[in-house]
């Protein structure tokens, strides 16, 4: 009866150490995961006010220049030429305001003042129309998107949404492309679909083909998941975020 209570008692601290061991592994891995998604939003954070101040410098520093000079230019070249005459200054005058264009367009792409101003479905729109070809269509549909989301928030979302777009132009070779934005209380989700060629399923192919590292950054900091399937007939990622991870 001794060695059957010593064996008793033996079983049960041992159960008791388990549970501890299993307690203290699962502690560290929590550490480890707020530790990773801290410098996850120390880094995201960090390419947004970079993006933030080059997009500043851009639009009021060197594109402003830009501007003056296109306007002087135009101011001297009515007096002094003739647009029969002078085609070729006029062609290059042409030239400086589609530079002043583009790089007005880097500067709200790196920093979209839509979703500064109007919020993030307008902006997804935008961002959509941008994209818009002759040989490419996208469907944008949004449902139920707050506006009173917060913009650290919108803006996660907006990069989030720009990456696939830009992924799915650069490397399907898709002419449609389905986006759908929908919102259900804290849940936020993104489906894309397009009829391009796929890509290897491979995850590391995945990953190098379209870049999805940064990507992914995004969807871990909002506490997301992402599904990609991907065949020869196209591509869809389905993506689930919540809008109350920070």
């Amino acid at each position: 009866i001794f060695f059957i209570f010593l064996f008793v008692i033996y079983r049960k601290n041992k159960k008791i150490s388990e549970q501890k061991e299993i307690n203290l592994q699962q502690k560290i891995t929590d550490i480890k995961q707020k530790e990773e998604l801290s410098l996850t939003k120390a880094i995201l954070e960090g390419e947004e006010r970079e993006r933030e101040r080059i997009a500043r410098d851009l639009h009021d520093g060197l594109g402003g220049m830009l501007a003056g000079v296109k306007i002087n230019f135009s101011t001297w070249s009515s007096h002094h030429l003739n647009p029969e005459k002078d085609k070729e200054f006029y062609r290059i005058l042409s030239q400086l305001d589609n530079s002043v264009a583009e790089l007005r367009h880097v500067a709200r792409n790196l920093m979209p003042e839509s979703l500064l101003n109007f919020g993030l479905e307008t902006a997804l729109n935008d961002l959509c129309e941008f994209y818009i070809r002759k040989d490419l269509d996208i469907d944008f549909q949004p449902i139920n998107i707050e506006k009173k989301l917060p913009l650290n928030i919108q803006l996660n979302i907006y990069r989030i949404v720009q990456e696939l777009l830009a992924n799915a132009v650069k490397h399907s070779g898709a002419n449609n492309i389905l986006l759908q934005c929908s919102q259900s209380e804290e849940n936020f989700f993104i489906t894309i679909e397009d009829n391009g060629k796929g890509f290897a399923k491979n995850s590391e192919e995945k990953t190098k083909s379209l870049g999805l590292r940064n990507l992914k950054n995004r969807v871990d900091y909002l506490k997301g998941k992402m599904e990609i399937s991907s065949d020869h007939e196209g591509t869809t990622i389905n993506i689930e975020l919540n809008t109350h991870a920070d």
